[in-house]
């Protein structure tokens, strides 16, 4: 309980800064997970290898949309319960949450194991791809309740007041997925089947911890208990009218990356998918803090806002600018110094590969010092219970604008026209955000004033 207080009592630039670094460092270890395994296959595999594995993106990106719907939902609403001092319905929202994973990661895996093949042609695997994204497919399907639960559950873990031990735990994973890789690799020459092998192996350890902490830890607070397993509705129709948001999100990402893939295709090559691969991981490492500031955040805005306590809910979200604006220029300028070499690190030798995605990363990330201010409004439109602002927000960068850009810009500039798609996208997307943060934190004044009357 000492913890859930400190939402309410510490100040917030430094309650943000004690949970954000642990989110952060749990969120980028989780981006590890798919990092390492494309840099360790395109430099043992080559780099069809890694446009095979960049192919499946799309897929995988809509398993995250599913895991983030539940997810995000549920560590919001058990964020607000315990804010109210509810922790009851917190406890049902875990519960339930858990159960859900459970039936959707069993779903998932057979139809996604029993249309493996026409999926991958839809997102644009070819002959030279398909065998590589199969061989990976294959192996991770049948274990997306696994990846859900670690993926979803940590959230929770954090909105109870334990950031440290959900850092933990995410951090745990990775390790074992870094250290797995290359032994599968270059010991027992497994090939693709290999890295996906050993990112399984990492997440079932990863859920196991999240599902020990709730059910055995004397460091817990929310107890997962049997009869909260079976889903209710009106246990989790708040949890997806929250999660619909980054679910929204995720999927709309999924439909760009098949776009993207086709767009990449019609104006170059493997050579040009292989880039790509390269450009996004690089993108979602700097991304990736800022999803970690956006997870520690919303638990304290969510608490505040449920308690009423609107001045600080207002001082956490400016805070979180200013730290999402720092963590964002520190990513820009690593892109434009050493970009060339990170490129490298997911190349064999390729020059081509290096000279197109160095080329593309720079014109990708033009507009990353705006991407958080963006993350941020929509973080907050999430922890106060406003999805419709959230989802618009997030399909108005994700597809509204994106989509015709892609159409557009690429049939003038060829490849450098695909690249300059996300910029555009993001500029145009973020100075809507703060026209709509601007509105809101206004009647949010009167809110307060009307609360301050009540008491």
């Amino acid at each position: 309980m000492k913890a859930i207080k400190e939402f309410e009592t510490i100040a917030p630039w430094r309650l943000l800064l004690k949970y954000s670094i642990p989110s952060i460092v749990a969120s980028s270890v989780h981006a590890i997970y798919n990092i390492v395994d494309r840099i360790y296959i395109g430099k043992a595999l080559g780099t069809d290898a890694l446009a095979g594995l960049t192919i499946t993106f799309p897929i995988f990106i809509l398993s995250i949309a599913i895991g983030v719907l539940l997810g995000n939902g549920s560590s919001s609403i058990i964020s607000i319960r315990l804010g109210e001092k509810n922790k009851e319905v917190a406890e049902k929202t875990l519960g339930n949450t858990i159960g859900l994973y459970t039936i959707l990661g069993v779903i998932v895996a057979v139809l996604g194991s029993l249309f493996i093949k026409p999926l991958l042609r839809i997102v644009g695997a070819d002959e030279i791809t398909m065998p590589y994204a199969y061989e990976y497919l294959v192996w991770f399907l049948p274990f997306m309740a696994f990846d859900f639960m670690a993926m979803g559950t940590n959230g929770s873990i954090r909105s109870e007041g334990n950031p440290h031990l959900a850092m933990k735990i995410a951090v745990s994973g990775a390790l074992i997925n870094i250290i797995l890789d290359p032994i599968f690799l270059f010991v027992f020459h497994l090939g693709v089947k290999g890295v996906a092998i050993a990112t399984v192996l990492a997440r079932i350890i990863t859920a196991s911890c999240v599902l020990w902490h709730f059910t055995v830890s004397k460091h817990r607070y929310l107890t997962l208990r049997k009869k909260y397993l079976i889903p209710q509705w009106h246990i989790v129709k708040p949890m997806l009218a929250i999660g619909v948001s980054p679910f929204s999100m995720n999927l709309a990402t999924t439909l760009v990356a098949v776009f993207t893939n086709r767009a990449l295709i019609a104006h170059g090559d493997a050579v040009a998918l292989g880039a790509l691969g390269a450009i996004q991981s690089i993108f979602v490492m700097i991304e990736t803090p800022l999803r970690g500031l956006m997870m520690a955040g919303q638990p304290i805005i969510g608490f505040n806002f449920g308690a009423k306590i609107y001045d600080r809910v207002k001082k956490t979200l400016k805070v979180s600018y200013l730290y999402s604006l720092v963590i964002s220029i520190i990513g820009f300028l690593a892109v434009n110094i050493f970009g060339r070499f990170l490129v490298s690190l997911f190349s064999k030798g390729d020059s081509d590969l290096i000279e197109i995605g160095y080329s593309g990363l720079r014109i990708y990330m033009m507009m990353i010092p705006l991407v958080g201010i963006h993350m941020m409004t929509v973080m907050y439109f999430q922890a106060v219970n406003k999805p419709a602002k959230a989802i618009f927000l997030n399909l108005l960068r994700k597809v509204i604008i994106y989509l015709p850009v892609l159409m557009i810009l690429p049939r003038l500039y060829g490849l450098t026209g695909v690249w300059a798609t996300v910029p555009v996208a993001d500029f145009i997307s973020t100075v809507t955000a703060i026209g709509l943060i601007y509105f809101e934190v206004k009647s949010q004044r009167h809110l307060e004033v009307a609360f301050k009357k009540k008491i």
